[in-house]
């Protein structure tokens, strides 16, 4: 729909001031203050036409009959990708967002994703989530296999970016240990700069013998027993947002936040994407309630997208505001990243 609906430029205007006024003040608008606000200036009625016709058109709608209009889902969507104007970030807010991150003594990339939410929270008010890298996608820096007796081994590996993942695994007992540290010498003279994907297809080609050890392995390595929850921070920023005053409707919220996978596929949705993408209502996938939306980006590390980081709240938030804060976050902490070396 948002495709081929075309406006005309009173009726743009018009949808404009009805959604930035709803941003600002949570409360529906009415025509007078559409029309005080409009250059070259319109009558209340002729507002209240066109007012109408975008509630026919499903942009806006009126929750009372003696009330003003308010966005709906279509038409925070069609603000969002034909009238909203980002401005640059504010040299105290680039320098903000810097301080947080020098102002930390990171030693690890799990710091670097913890600084990073509490920071977008910080700057946006609203709730934040910083997903950790995929195992499968960052470059393998050390793999190291410590026997433990009784069949079991501990599968220690390293990544470029700091990772550290440990695993254990049964193997036939009639792997000895100097097998094993040979196999962990031949694999690190291997694995340097290869991510799982690619040390697999290589090395299965090389050690037929050693094939079903390697596949578990990088098996394991890469799906574990459950991905990494991800990071999430400022949810009582909900309680200062007008909307959400509503016991009940906040506590649906907060239930839906329970599911932390909700987060994760937030963000999944965004690392195929380059850039900070805008998720509203429905397409977010938070389900009950609906009116919330998310504005997320990924991260890189020598330009490839480790994870993810976002911004959700209401619908109504200031995206104008919202998108360049996590457009300037999710590059600086790339840039982070670009310089974290792996401790050996």
């Amino acid at each position: 729909m948002m495709e081929t609906l075309e406006l005309s430029e009173r009726y743009r205007k018009v949808l404009a001031i009805v959604v930035e006024d709803y941003i600002r003040h949570a409360e529906p608008v009415g025509s007078r203050t559409v029309s005080k606000r409009l250059k070259p200036p319109l009558s209340p009625a002729t507002v209240r036409n066109i007012m109408a016709d975008l509630e026919e058109l499903g942009l806006l709608t009126q929750p009372h009959v003696s009330a003003g209009r308010i966005p709906t889902e279509e038409g925070f969507r069609y603000y969002v990708e034909n009238l909203l104007e980002t401005t640059s970030l504010p040299e105290s807010t680039r320098e903000e967002i810097e301080r947080a991150f020098e102002s930390e003594e990171i030693e690890d990339l799990s710091e670097l994703l913890k600084v990073a939410s509490r920071l977008l929270t910080q700057v946006t008010g609203f709730p934040a989530v910083v997903s950790a890298p995929r195992l499968g996608s960052e470059r393998l820096w050390k793999i190291d296999f410590v026997p433990l007796g009784r069949g079991l081994l501990l599968v220690v590996a390293v990544t470029q970016a700091g990772i550290v993942v440990n695993r254990l695994l049964k193997i036939p007992s009639r792997i000895s240990g100097e097998s094993l540290q040979r196999l962990a010498e031949y694999l690190n003279l291997k694995l340097p700069h290869l991510t799982l994907e690619e040390a697999r297809d290589e090395l299965l080609k090389e050690i037929e013998a050693e094939r079903k050890l390697l596949e578990t392995i990088f098996e394991e390595l890469e799906e574990g027993e459950k991905p990494a929850e991800p990071i999430v921070e400022g949810l009582s920023k909900l309680l200062e947002i007008p909307e959400f005053k509503d016991v009940e409707r906040l506590k649906g919220i907060l239930q839906a936040f329970e599911e932390k996978n909700i987060f994760v596929k937030i963000i999944d949705r965004c690392l195929g994407a380059h850039g900070v993408q805008i998720l509203i209502g429905t397409e977010t996938g938070l389900g009950s309630p609906k009116d919330l939306s998310a504005v997320a980006s990924p991260y890189y590390r020598r330009r490839q997208p480790l994870g993810g980081l976002a911004v959700i709240g209401p619908m109504r938030m200031d995206y104008s505001r919202v998108v360049p804060v996590v457009d300037y976050t999710s590059r600086f902490l790339s840039h982070l990243l670009d310089k974290l070396h792996p401790r050996a």
